[in-house]
């Protein structure tokens, strides 16, 4: 009987552990939806960053770059960006390096020409911003994707003359109010 009882207690025991870790985890996740609903300071970003890229006139910030082997390595996104001015673009990469590359930045900056604008957004909200840039040291397609609910995106850079396409994820905004350092160019 005694033994039965402690049984008993054990598994009543057990069922309240249960569904005070459910209860906690239905509070957990009630926070984490609060959590991933954007507020007002992101949607004004998403909001400033749509308008620019809209008028051609922008920042893309690079703070991450993933190689074709899946590699990726965190930057500066002062010295790493795509920066759009009308119909001129400018991309820099520059990494932490000893090496001051072909830009004194330890990296390359290229100048040139877009041609082809595309801009169209999705029925999930991401706006697809597709340009191809021509000029001394680039001849390739750039896609930017700007996120839905703020300014993150994501930019791929395709070169028209090999496979060694270069992702990039960062944000994006207005020319005006972005802050970059810009290398020596080609």
């Amino acid at each position: 009987m005694k033994r039965s009882v402690t049984i008993l207690i054990c598994i009543l025991m057990g069922i309240g552990i249960a569904l005070q870790a459910h209860t906690n985890e239905s509070i957990t996740q009630r926070k984490s939806k609060k959590h991933n609903t954007p507020d007002s300071t992101d949607i004004k970003y998403h909001a400033k960053a749509l308008a620019a890229l809209k008028d051609s006139s922008f920042v893309f910030h690079t703070d991450r770059i993933i190689f074709n082997n899946g590699i990726s390595t965190s930057v500066s996104s002062v010295t790493n960006f795509i920066s759009l001015n009308k119909n001129r673009v400018v991309v820099q990469i520059a990494f932490d390096t000893p090496y001051i590359g072909y830009n004194g930045l330890g990296g390359i900056t290229v100048e040139g020409h877009i041609s082809t604008v595309k801009m169209r957004t999705d029925k999930k909200g991401f706006t697809r911003y597709e340009f191809y840039a021509n000029g001394t040291g680039i001849s390739a397609k750039v896609e930017l994707t700007l996120h839905p609910v703020n300014n993150t995106a994501t930019a791929i850079i395709i070169p028209n003359f090999n496979n060694k396409q270069l992702s990039l994820s960062g944000s994006i905004m207005p020319l005006d109010k972005a802050y970059i350092y810009k290398g020596t160019s080609f």
